[in-house]
Formats: structure tokens, C-alpha cells, sequence
């Protein structure tokens, strides 16, 4: 064995440190090559981060309107479908009920009568629809059920009527149950009002979520809903040519109902082509942020490939020298 010197340890721990420090060069430039982006921005941005900063932050921002923008685009979307079931269960018991309201047998009145029950509270349930841990027709009370049951709803128009009720007494207390400032607020609609400002989604786009359970469109339907459904709950109290009559007057305002339910979906839609129309443009400049991005990190490959290949060859040759200097070749092991 060749024995060491102070000199010798001096300079073995440098060549370990010149080494240690082309293996370090190698593993950065191999990563930059691989990733295509510097791994120190700082370095390579000769430390002006500011424009680095500025992009990111409207990166954050871009992404964040385009976050809110397909959160409120999938409410509407849900408020849309909802809608739209009611006006096609009200499009399918319209006619039934008008021709249920001809003479028929007691059985066929009564299923009649059954489907428009089941039709309100088909409507009730869609009003009740929650998204994300939302209730979509609540207004600002996003996190409170809008309605309440369908059952519930009906008890009460029922508890109101006076004794010996017409077709005629009827109607017009379903009306005015579901008023303006009528029971139908303080006992049916349990959410809040409309939002009163925007969502902001940048770029001077906004949306509202104005649409809730006690809108004029919604609200008629349910009470047009609510008239063909008490010839099922005042089955027992009202004979069967009064409960024809409520048939018929229930078809009458569920037709009524459809210019009223058709303005709510068309505000529904202009406010999902707004959430469309700026979630394309933060997105657009998400991506544009991130182009940009990548421009002031990206790395050089051919200057990135020329560092490669030098501190490749300087690697080498301090192997060669390490090598020479123990005396580790095989010509100098056989002598």
C-alpha cells in the first residue's frame, strides 16, 4: 500500500470537492435538459423576479376566476335541468288533467288526481336540489333546505280553506296562498332572497344566481301544481264534479303558468352564457400566463447541452488525474 501524506489528504479531499461539485453541475444540467425550465429562475433572471412575480400572481388570479366560473356554471346548469323537468311535468299534466276533468269514472278522476299529487311533489323535490352542499333555489341561504315538504305544503293551503269550500273558493285561495306576501313566504319558502350584487369573475364579467324557489315563474308553477293537487288531498270533502272543476282549473293555470316559467330559464340561461363567456377568457389567460411563464424559465438545451458535455469531459479527466496520482492504472499495478 502507498502511504498518505499531509499532502496527500489535502489534495485527495479537494479532488473529492472539484468532483463532488461536477457530479452536482451534471445532475442540474441533466434535470434543466429533462424539465426544460432552469432550476434556479433567480440565477438565470439575474435575481429580477419582479416580472417572474407579476405573471404568477395573475396566474393565481386567472385560476381563481376560472374556479368561481365553473362553480356558478354548474349551479345555473343544475338551475336549468331543474326548471326544465318542472315545465315537462307540467306540459304532461296539463292535457291529462284537462281530459280527466270530462265525465269519467271515480277511478280515472282519482288517478288523475294522484298524478297531479305526485306531480307537485316531483316539483318540490327538484326545488330542494343540492349542489356542491348548496341548495340552488335558497338564494343567500344556500346552506337551508328552500322548501318544505310537498305534504306539509298542501296541510297548510287545506287548514285555510272555510267549510264547505268551492271549486271557485279554492282557486282563489291557492292564489292568494302563494301571493306576494302571502303564507306561501312565511310557511312554504324557507330560503333567502336573491343575491343583491354580482360575482365578480374579472375582466368586467359577472354573473347572479337571482333566480331562487319564490320567483314569480317558479312560484306560479307551484301554485298552478298546488290547484290540480288538492282534487287528490280534498278527495273526501268535495264531490266529484267539484273536484273536475279543480282539475280543469289546475290545467288552465299550469298553461297559464308556462310564459312566466319560460322567462326564469331564459334569465338562467343569459346568466350561463355570462359564467361561459368569462370562464373562457380565464382560462384563455391562464394559459397565456402560463406560456409566458415558461418562456422566462425555460432553459437553453444547447447551452444546457454544451455545459453537459464540459463538465462531462472536465468529470473525466479528474478521474484520469485521481487515477495517475494514486497510481491505480494497470501498467503501473504490474510493475
Amino acid at each position: 500500500m502507498i502511504p498518505y501524506g499531509t499532502g496527500d489528504l489535502s489534495q485527495t479531499l479537494m479532488l473529492r470537492r472539484i468532483g463532488g461539485g461536477l457530479r452536482q453541475e451534471i445532475a442540474r444540467v441533466s434535470a434543466e435538459i429533462a424539465s426544460g425550465q432552469r432550476s434556479d429562475p433567480a440565477r438565470a433572471l439575474g435575481g429580477n423576479l419582479m416580472q417572474l412575480a407579476t405573471i404568477e400572481h395573475g396566474l393565481v388570479q386567472a385560476d381563481r376566476y376560472a374556479s368561481s366560473a365553473k362553480f356558478g356554471a354548474t349551479l345555473l346548469a343544475s338551475q336549468q335541468n331543474s326548471v326544465e323537468q318542472i315545465g315537462i311535468i307540467t306540459e304532461r299534466l296539463a292535457p291529462d288533467l284537462r281530459m280527466s276533468a270530462q265525465p269519467t269514472s271515480p277511478d280515472a278522476l282519482g288517478a288523475a288526481a294522484a298524478r297531479a299529487r305526485a306531480g307537485f311533489e316531483d316539483a318540490i323535490g327538484l326545488l330542494n336540489t343540492k349542489v356542491a352542499g348548496r341548495y340552488i333555489f335558497a338564494g343567500i341561504d344556500g346552506d337551508q333546505r328552500p322548501f318544505a315538504g310537498a305534504q306539509d305544503m298542501l296541510d297548510s293551503i287545506t287548514a285555510g280553506l272555510p267549510a264547505n269550500a268551492t271549486p271557485a273558493d279554492v282557486t282563489a285561495h291557492v292564489t292568494a296562498w302563494f301571493a306576494d306576501g302571502g303564507p306561501f313566504e312565511a310557511l312554504a319558502y324557507q330560503g333567502g332572497p336573491a343575491p343583491s350584487n354580482s360575482i365578480d369573475l374579472g375582466d368586467g364579467n359577472s354573473f347572479r344566481l337571482d333566480t331562487t324557489g319564490a320567483s314569480p315563474g317558479i312560484r306560479d308553477t307551484l301554485a298552478a301544481m298546488a290547484l290540480g293537487a288538492m282534487a287528490e288531498t280534498l278527495s273526501a270533502q268535495m264531490p266529484l264534479a267539484d273536484r273536475r272543476a279543480l282539475l280543469a282549473a289546475g290545467s288552465e293555470a299550469m298553461t297559464a303558468s308556462t310564459d312566466g316559467r319560460i322567462a326564469a330559464q331564459a334569465n338562467i340561461g343569459a346568466q350561463e352564457a355570462r359564467a361561459a363567456k368569462a370562464l373562457a377568457q380565464a382560462e384563455a389567460k391562464s394559459a397565456s400566463y402560463k406560456i409566458l411563464r415558461t418562456e422566462l424559465r425555460a432553459a437553453d438545451p444547447y447551452e444546457n447541452a454544451m455545459a453537459l458535455e464540459s463538465a462531462a469531459q472536465k468529470l473525466d479527466a479528474l478521474y484520469l488525474v485521481t487515477a495517475r496520482l494514486s497510481r491505480l492504472s494497470l501498467t503501473e499495478y504490474l510493475r
